[in-house]
């Protein structure tokens, strides 16, 4: 009786396109968002001035980093995948299934965080704050997916061992983490009893 060939994210043409649309698309935004990661990258920690750390973006601007946030919800699945890819009765076609499902619920996600922020922020915060925070936020997982890029290769075409293809990521989302906390406490709560407030914060968009 012949032994069915376990499933390998490698052999999958799908996650191969992908992962080279991801290339084409972290090329494009090298190439025609450069300003605007430049500039971005070397605001990150600034505390000054507030209202100009974040340059006037442009039509590309816009699209590049839609296009990043997209490679991020699409290289996060890749990397879900990856950790089922373990069970030997996943197939090709089940891979791609999941692969729809989390890239979809990847993408409300980001969408409904930044409806909540909207809400939450407008509520307590004025608009150049709450303006600047979103823009931190979906900066920082644009730069996410870019810098997840070369994680993903290695780990789906190096045979990468099976906790190492965990603790990449989640070394990488724990450091995107530790500055959304950083950014939320430098633009909203810089004086230090706004540490109480930041938590009150947090517990109020979780909720």
């Amino acid at each position: 009786m012949e032994q069915a060939i376990p499933y390998l994210l490698s052999n999958d043409d799908w996650i191969t396109g992908i992962l080279i649309v991801c290339f084409l698309i972290t090329s494009y935004v090298l190439s025609h968002g450069r300003a605007l990661l430049f500039q971005s990258i070397r605001k990150l920690f600034s505390t000054h001035e507030i209202n100009h750390i974040f340059h006037k973006k442009t039509l590309v601007d816009t699209y590049c980093l839609l296009l990043l946030n997209l490679q991020t919800c699409l290289l996060v699945s890749i990397l879900l995948l990856n950790i089922l890819s373990e069970d030997e009765t996943l197939t090709p076609s089940v891979a791609l299934s999941l692969l729809g499902c989390y890239s979809l619920i990847m993408l409300l996600y980001l969408l409904g965080k930044r409806i909540v922020y909207r809400f939450v922020n407008w509520t307590f915060f004025d608009r150049v704050k709450n303006s600047l925070w979103i823009d931190s936020y979906f900066f920082i997982i644009a730069i996410g997916g870019m810098l997840l890029l070369p994680i993903t290769l290695l780990i789906v075409y190096c045979d990468f061992p099976y906790y190492l293809s965990v603790l990449l990521p989640a070394i990488l989302f724990f450091l995107m983490n530790l500055y959304f906390i950083y950014r939320c406490f430098s633009i909203f709560f810089s004086q230090l009893h706004g540490l109480c407030y930041l938590f009150l914060y947090f517990c109020t968009l979780e909720i």
